[in-house]
């Protein structure tokens, strides 16, 4: 097996504790885990690895250059309409899939399979980064992220994909291009790309090569915050009671101020701090549904 050496780190950023609502049948018990978000680190290929672009990394340069000139168009245009509500609507997708379609296999480690059977073989240490005193199994949050995403963004890439040829008629629309064919083929391509990421991470778990590695400063920064000081240990419902899980106003792990604190401490990109508030704004709205829920399970109980 050969290795080609790419760096990859891993930050695992728990946002909000578990809640847990049940049911008359228990079937609701463990429905919400503990919402991570994954940032994965990579660099860019070197010149020497890099060679000349394929063709879908240049169809990909040339569809986000015509959109961010979407974007700088007047204000009132079609262009400039189109652009806002389609950053809006990055926005509401699943914040995981954000992530796993940001992690590209070809800027991480390397792996391929050998050619003389029992050659040494040298496992890439990829470090997953993450507060030990929050998380207790983090290769085991990882495993179970990507074995829930990976079969829905297989299924949604080609859901979109089918989808793509019904739009036909849109194009005899004149002068505005056919929107809703471009979404179908964006969408498709989203999930495939995140698909391939999560498949990716199942060949690096499968093969031991990622480390989970706890860290002293991250650890501070979850134990400083002031909304994790105050976290209280999640109560199941028992099924004599059937009571579901109450409200708890201090189920957020981590504040807007934290973001900066581990974006600067680590000294990540700054996509990272628009990425990782985005994922705490979907967590909140998430803990408010689960609290609707519950509230409503109550009433019926």
């Amino acid at each position: 097996m050969t290795v080609v050496k790419r760096s990859l780190r891993i930050f695992a950023l728990p946002l909000a504790k578990q809640i847990v609502t049940n049911t008359s049948t228990g079937a609701g018990q463990g429905r919400a885990a503990l919402n991570t978000y994954y940032h994965f680190v990579t660099a860019p290929l070197s010149d020497v690895e890099q060679g000349s672009p394929s063709l879908i990394s240049r169809l990909t340069d040339m569809a986000t250059r015509t959109w961010v000139g979407w974007g700088k168009t007047a204000q009132g245009t079609w262009k400039n309409r189109v652009f806002n509500y389609g950053e809006r609507l990055i926005d509401r997708l699943d914040f995981e899939e954000l992530a796993l379609k940001s992690l590209d296999p070809s800027l991480g480690p390397k792996i391929t399979s050998p050619r003389t059977v029992g050659k040494d073989v040298q496992q890439p240490q990829i470090p997953l980064i993450y507060p030990q005193h929050i998380i207790t199994s983090p290769l085991l949050n990882l495993q179970t992220l990507v074995d829930k995403r990976a079969p829905r963004h297989k299924r949604g890439a080609w859901f979109w994909l089918l989808v793509s040829p019904l739009t036909a008629p849109f194009m005899l629309i004149p002068i505005i291009p056919n929107l809703p064919f471009f979404f179908c083929i964006w969408r498709s391509w989203h999930h495939f790309r995140a698909y391939k990421g999560s498949e990716y991470l199942q060949d690096l778990l499968a093969r031991g090569a990622i480390s989970p590695q706890s860290d002293r400063q991250l650890d501070e920064i979850y134990f400083s915050s002031s909304e994790a000081t105050t976290v209280k240990a999640p109560r199941v419902a028992t099924p004599e009671t059937r009571e579901p899980e109450a409200s708890d106003d201090n189920a957020m792990l981590l504040s807007v101020s934290d973001v900066t604190k581990i974006q600067q401490t680590f000294k990540l990109p700054k996509p990272f701090v628009a990425d990782l508030l985005r994922a705490l704004a979907q967590t909140s709205l998430r803990i408010d549904k689960s609290r609707e829920e519950a509230a409503a399970l109550g009433k019926k109980s």
